[in-house]
Parts: C-alpha cells; structure tokens; sequence
C-alpha cells in the first residue's frame, strides 16, 4: 500500500467522521439535496449524450424533437445578448405577481364574507359554483375583446384562475373553524371583531396559505397561456415564437425559464408559509 493511498483513505474516512457529527436533520437535508444534484446531472448528461444527429453511433433521439442542454444554453446565451430574456421575464412575472395578489386578495375577501355568514354561502355558492365550471381557455376571447392584447387580458385571465383557487380554500377554512373557541369567546362577550381576529383567521391560515400555495403555479401558468395566446411580449410569446420557427432549443429553454420561476415563486410563499404558520410547525412538519 503507498503513501499515497493511506493519505487518501485517512483523508476519507475523516471526511466521514465530520459528516457523522452534524445533526441528523442536517445530514438528511444533506443528503436529500446531494441526491437532487446528482439526479439532475445524470439526466441532463444522459439528454446531451444521447441527443444529436441520428447518424451518429450514440444518438438515441434526433435532435429536431427534443434538443439537447448545450442547445439550450445556447440559446439562452442569444436570448441575454439581445436583451430579449430578461424583458419578456419581467412581463410575465408582472403580470402574474399583480394578478396573483389581486385575484388572492378578492379570494380571501368573498371566501371569508362566505364562510361566516351562512344565509350569503347559500345564496351565492351555486352561482360561484356555475361560474368556476366555466373552462378559462373560452373566456380569452371575451378578456381580449374587453380588454385588448396589452396586459390587462392576461390579468383577467390569471385573476380568475387564483381567485376560485384562493376563494375555495378559504372559506372551506373558516367553515372550519372550531365552534367551541367560538362559543367560549362569545361567553366571554367577545366582539366579532376579536371572535375572527382572535380564532377565524388564524384557525383558517393554515387552508388559506395551502389556497395560495397551489395557486401559484396556475397564476404563472395563465399568463403564460394567455401570453401564447395573443401578446407580443413574455415568456409565453418566446416560446410561441420559437415554435413557429422549429427552434426546438428555443422552445426547451423557454420552458426551463418557466420552471425556474415557477420555483422561486413557490419558494416565496413556502417562506411566508413559514413566518405566518411557524406556531403550527408540528402540524405542518416543517424543520
């Protein structure tokens, strides 16, 4: 055995050592996060080696249908260069940031007027019900008459697909809410205010924040779906665009973009999640 190889071992098995000392949560997100790196990697290279020319030996898949990752961030280079990438990224999240907190914002508002007073849940649920049976892709035409092909179409379309997401959840959490809290506040003669202060909303949080959890990526994908629709500008336009001319890799990094997005933006809410629901932790099961 050289020296070399003692080194080495020595060095591996205090390698070991120092990661056997860190928390096991630690370790665990540790190694959750190391298996997430190396699946990505291994796809990604298994894409680039096997994608290509179909007369070469280890093409697998012509490279017209599905591109390949080095394709990809070429075209993702050409996008920066020009300054069309970070453009058409910030109209899209425009458009569903502002949608997404005017359509939550309405959702939590008729939700809980709903939720606490049963005589308006049982006038207006069946019409809100008709209403949400309505498919969104057969309002575009309508938003683009009212509203033109600027922003205000796709912001129609990304308010109405949170607003039922938001609506639904919230005033199935206030319906929730656990009558005897109620009961004691109210022997207690306790105002309403205090009564949804105090119990209402904070027992209703926990489906209120799953409400916006899950509409997040619907708020992105309308405006992307409406951006495809009829636009001149956003990552939905992009795509489209690249579509209509056959650049695959084109289309594969627009919808990379979109991943990323979709990502940071549930990663928001996953924060505010935890600063507004840190009291319900072991519920949640968040470390």
């Amino acid at each position: 055995m050289t020296a070399t190889t003692t080194v080495a071992r020595r060095e591996s098995a205090e390698d070991l050592e120092l990661l056997a000392q860190l928390p096991s949560g630690r370790r665990r997100r540790l190694g959750i996060l190391g298996g997430r790196v190396l699946l990505i990697a291994g796809l990604l290279a298994a894409w680039e080696v096997f994608s290509g020319d179909p007369r070469e030996p280890m093409t697998l898949i012509d490279e017209f249908y599905i591109s390949k990752p080095s394709a990809m961030y070429e075209a993702l280079r050409v996008w920066i260069e020009n300054g069309v990438l970070v453009s058409n990224i910030l109209v899209t999240l425009q458009e569903t940031i502002i949608g997404f907190l005017i359509g939550a914002a309405l959702g939590m508002i008729v939700g809980f007027l709903l939720g606490v007073s049963p005589v308006m849940s049982a006038i207006f649920s069946p019409i809100v019900a008709a209403l949400y049976a309505i498919p969104r892709l057969a309002l575009i035409p309508l938003f683009l008459l009212w509203f033109g092909l600027g922003m205000g179409a796709k912001l129609a379309l990304v308010i109405t697909v949170v607003f039922f997401l938001v609506f639904y959840n919230t005033h199935s959490g206030v319906r929730d809410v656990d009558q005897g809290l109620v009961d004691v506040l109210r022997v207690m003669k306790a105002s309403r205010w205090h009564i949804h202060t105090k119990v209402t909303i904070p027992s209703a949080m926990t489906w209120i924040i799953a409400g916006l959890r899950v509409s997040v990526p619907y708020a992105l994908v309308a405006a992307v779906t409406g951006e495809m629709t009829a636009s001149n500008s956003g990552m939905g336009y992009l795509i489209i665009r690249a579509s209509g001319q056959f650049h695959t890799a084109g289309v594969f990094a627009g919808i990379l973009v979109l991943m990323v997005l979709a990502l940071i933006l549930g990663a928001v809410v996953a924060f505010l999640e935890k600063r507004l629901l840190g009291w319900k932790k072991d519920r949640l099961g968040v470390a």
